[in-house]
C-alpha cells in the first residue's frame, strides 16, 4: 500500500487485508510504501506488524514501485491505503495470479461505484476515453486502465520494470507489461468513497494528462506514423497533380498556387510525424520496448548507408535544381513570368528539399538514440 499521511484509513485498510488473508487461508506479507509520511502513518504500520519501505523519491509510482521490488513473494496485490478499495477481495486477484494470469486489475465500472466515490468527469469523460484509447493502443482487454487495486506476478514485474515516479506510473505500468507479452486478466471491484478527510493527492487534468502522455509515448503509431502518412498523402497527391497539370486536384479541394501551398504544408508536416515516429520508435527501443511490429524493417532502412545517401542525393538535387531556375531568372534580369508555370516547378522541388533535409535529419537522430555511429 502506498502511504502519504494516511492515519486516518490505513489501520482499517491493514485490518481488512489481514482478514482477506485469513478467511482464505493465506500467508501474506504487507507492506507500507511510506512516502514522507508526517502524521503517525508510520507507527501505525509498525504496531501492526507491517513491513515499513521508506521511499524518498516523492509520488504515487515511486512509493509503490519500491514496495513492489521489496516483496519477498511470488504475488503482489496492491491499492490505495484510503479505504477507497476492499481488501478482503485481494484473495480473488491472488487466485487469478495462481490460475496462470501475470497481471489482474479491478473493473470499478463493473463492480460497482459508490455515490461520490468517483468524479462525474472521471466516471463518464476521463477514464472511459483513457481506458478505450488503451485498449486500443495495447490490444488488452482491460476496460478500467486507472483502477487502483490490482495484482501482478513479481517476476513478470521485475521483467516489466516501469521507472515513471507520478501518477502516469499506472498506464506504465500496463503498457511495459503488454510489452513483455504478460497475460492481463480482468475482474470487478468496488470502488467505495474514501475515508480521508482532505483533497485526494490525484488532479485531474494534469495527471490525465500525464496518462495520455505515457499512452502516446507507448504508442508512436498511433499519434505520429499513421497521421503522418494520411498527411503526405493528401499532400503527395497535391504536389504531384501540380506538376503535372499546373493544378490541385483532390476531392475535396481544387485549385492553383494557394492549394499548392496547403499540399505543400501537409506534405511537410506528415514527413515531420513519419520522422517522428522513428526517433519516438528508436528511443522506446533504448529504453527495451520493443512493442512495434514494423520497426524492425523501418530501423534497418533508416540506419541504413542507403538511405542516408539517398536523402542527401534529394536534398542536392533540389536545391542545385532550384538554383538553376533562380540562375535563369537572373540572367533575364527577372522578366516577368507566368506564376502558376514557375510554381509547377518550384514548389515540387521545395517539397524534394525538405523530403532530403528530412531524410538527413531522421537517419542521424535515430543513430544517434540506438548508439550506431558511422
Amino acid at each position: 500500500m502506498p502511504c502519504l499521511n494516511e492515519e486516518l484509513t490505513l489501520e482499517r485498510c491493514i485490518q481488512e487485508a489481514k482478514a482477506g488473508a485469513y478467511h482464505s487461508g493465506y500467508k501474506v506479507e504487507i507492506i507500507i510504501a511510506d512516502n514522507g509520511s508526517t502524521d503517525g502513518s508510520i507507527k501505525i504500520a509498525e504496531t501492526l506488524g507491517c513491513t515499513v519501505v521508506n521511499v524518498e523519491t516523492r509520488g504515487y509510482g515511486a512509493a509503490l514501485d519500491a514496495g513492489i521490488r521489496s516483496a519477498t513473494t511470488a504475488y503482489v496485490v496492491m491499492g490505495d491505503s484510503d479505504m477507497s478499495y476492499d481488501f478482503n477481495e485481494a484473495p480473488k486477484f491472488v487466485e487469478e495470479l495462481m490460475r496462470g494470469a501475470d497481471v489482474v486489475i479491478g473493473n470499478r465500472f463493473a463492480g460497482g461505484i459508490e455515490p461520490g466515490a468517483m468524479p462525474w468527469h472521471h466516471k463518464f469523460i476521463g477514464n472511459p476515453i483513457l481506458s478505450t484509447l488503451g485498449r486500443t493502443f495495447f490490444r488488452i482487454p482491460v476496460t478500467d486502465f486507472h483502477c487502483g487495486l490490482r495484482a501482478v506476478r513479481l517476476s513478470k514485474y521485475i521483467e516489466a520494470a516501469p521507472t515513471t515516479s507520478g501518477m502516469e506510473f499506472a498506464t506504465e505500468m500496463i503498457a511495459r507489461l503488454a510489452n513483455i507479452q504478460a497475460k492481463f486478466v480482468e475482474i470487478p471491484t468496488k470502488l467505495r468513497k474514501d475515508g480521508r478527510d482532505r483533497k485526494p493527492h490525484l488532479r485531474s487534468f494534469p495527471d490525465g494528462w500525464r496518462h495520455l502522455k505515457m499512452m502516446l509515448l507507448f504508442s508512436p503509431e498511433y499519434f505520429q506514423l499513421y497521421p503522418g502518412l494520411l498527411l503526405i498523402s493528401i499532400g503527395f497527391i497535391g504536389l504531384l497533380s501540380l506538376a503535372i497539370t499546373g493544378q490541385i486536384n483532390l476531392l475535396f479541394a481544387k485549385g492553383s498556387i494557394q492549394t499548392s501551398l496547403f499540399a505543400l504544408v501537409s506534405f511537410t508536416v506528415g514527413l515531420q510525424l513519419i520522422s517522428a515516429s522513428f526517433i519516438t520508435m528508436a528511443v522506446a527501443k533504448a529504453k527495451a520496448i520493443t512493442r512495434f511490429r514494423p520497426w524492425k524493417k523501418i530501423e534497418g532502412v533508416v540506419t541504413s548507408t542507403k538511405f542516408f545517401w539517398i536523402s542527401t542525393s534529394l536534398f542536392f538535387i533540389g536545391i542545385i535544381t532550384l538554383l538553376g531556375i533562380g540562375g535563369s531568372w537572373l540572367h533575364s534580369n527577372f522578366p516577368s513570368v507566368d506564376p502558376i508555370q514557375q510554381s509547377r516547378k518550384t514548389i515540387p522541388l521545395i517539397a524534394l528539399v525538405i523530403t532530403g533535409a528530412q531524410g538527413i535529419l531522421c537517419s542521424i537522430q535515430v543513430r544517434q538514440v540506438l548508439s550506431k555511429f558511422w
